[in-house]
């Protein structure tokens, strides 16, 4: 199944729109806060407006870690910038990523090397191929977190002045 992810940018928080290959909309994700923690989090809702999964934020230092819930399964997944790139581990299922998440261009590969996602970056959009689609409420939440990491996409090498 493909799917088309895009940044929302008319709302004033962080939200995704998520379309078909026909250009309906499948998914929102709308950011809301917690009164009691004050920590923001995503919302994954269908084209009903029921929330599909959720996708919560953990404050660790140095890293993103984010939890994917959908219905009563969870999986965390962690992405550590480093000097050398971005590092990404799952937990509570067995895929890694290949690729590059900071060019927004990477394949999730469960632990026999079949394709779970593939995250293409386009100009104001990125192009989701699920080939599980069992897991599609976690590719689709994957697919927002490594989209709200801050990147460089583009690296210029700057001229030093002599």
């Amino acid at each position: 199944m493909k799917l088309h992810l895009k940044r929302d940018l008319s709302a004033g928080d962080a939200g995704f729109t998520v379309f078909d290959e026909s250009g309906m909309e499948k998914y929102r994700a709308v950011s809301v806060k917690t009164k009691v923690t004050k920590k923001t989090n995503l919302l994954l809702l269908n084209s009903k407006g029921d929330i599909a999964a959720k996708i919560r934020r953990l404050p660790i230092v140095g890293t993103y870690t984010f939890v994917l819930k959908v219905a009563k399964s969870h999986i965390t997944f962690v992405i550590v910038p480093t000097k050398n790139g971005i590092l990404s581990y799952f937990y509570g299922n067995n895929w890694h990523i290949n690729g590059s998440i900071s060019a927004k261009d990477f394949t999730i590969i469960d632990v026999d090397k079949s394709v779970i996602l593939s995250h293409r970056k386009h100009a104001d959009y990125c192009t989701l191929e699920i080939f599980d689609d069992e897991h599609e409420l976690y590719c689709v939440s994957a697919a927002i977190c490594a989209n709200l990491i801050n990147t460089i996409e583009k690296p210029v090498i700057q001229a030093a002045n002599i």
